[in-house]
């Protein structure tokens, strides 16, 4: 169990997630119904500040071991231990979902999103935005890839749902210290409408940067909010990359 996570499981430093709740703070969030559906050991309900503590906690984690550990640590905490994919929540349930969600390129099978063919991040930012009620907030780091990738479809069924309240680009040392790992990620904050639009705001679609790098729109107009500038990694993708980090 624990190998087979080993791709997924990027543990959250407390300076992150500590940046997380003030944000969650500033858009108005003070104590409810909290959903953290990939909850690790519980990393996002340790660091909750004491003004959040009365909230009621649920938590999702594949992970047998990571799972019983957070059990243990959060006794009070609902926690389920099991794919995403497997809970059964209801919609319109939670105020808030928080957390750092697995990233990569393969799919869950959840027959309610199969249509979809959403990758892993996608699925998860989908179904917590099915999750949330209408004014809800979804604060999730996630991959860049989320917002920067060409293609717009998973973007546009967002924007439909929901209205993207503001992003972070962080470097993609973030996650060195807590997690040993590289990747460029973003802290992203969505509010769940009140019932589904056709939307296509800014943020659906790229642009680039004054260095001609392809990033999302949202970016573009607000480079104040990436934490570093965007180039070409030639590190490790060699001369004639053309990934972003």
């Amino acid at each position: 169990d624990a190998r087979e996570s080993v791709t997924t499981a990027f543990y959250t430093s407390p300076e992150i997630i500590e940046a997380v709740y003030q944000g969650l703070a500033q858009f108005g969030f003070t104590k409810g119904t909290l959903l953290e559906p990939s909850v690790g050991v519980g990393h996002f309900f340790g660091a909750m500040p004491e003004s959040m503590r009365g909230s009621k906690l649920y938590g999702v984690e594949k992970d047998d071991i990571s799972g019983r550990i957070a059990k243990l640590l959060y006794p009070k905490a609902k926690i389920r231990i099991g794919g995403f994919e497997e809970t059964a929540f209801s919609d319109n349930f939670f105020d808030v979902a928080v957390g750092n969600i697995p990233f990569g390129d393969f799919k869950l099978y959840d027959p309610k999103y199969a249509k979809h063919n959403f990758r892993i991040h996608d699925y998860f930012v989908a179904k917590a935005l099915d999750k949330v009620r209408p004014g809800g907030i979804v604060a999730f780091v996630t991959s860049k890839f989320m917002l920067d990738k060409s293609n717009s479809k998973m973007r546009k069924y967002i924007a439909e749902r929901a209205e993207l309240l503001g992003a972070v680009r962080m470097p993609d040392t973030a996650f060195l210290d807590s997690a040993g790992t590289i990747a460029t990620s973003d802290i992203i904050f969505l509010k769940k409408r009140e019932r589904k639009i056709v939307a296509e705001p800014d943020w659906v679609h790229t642009g680039k940067t004054e260095e001609g790098i392809t990033v999302n729109s949202y970016f573009v107009e607000h480079p104040e909010m990436m934490l570093g500038k965007m180039e070409y990694d030639k590190r490790r993708f060699g001369y004639q990359s053309d990934y972003t980090s």
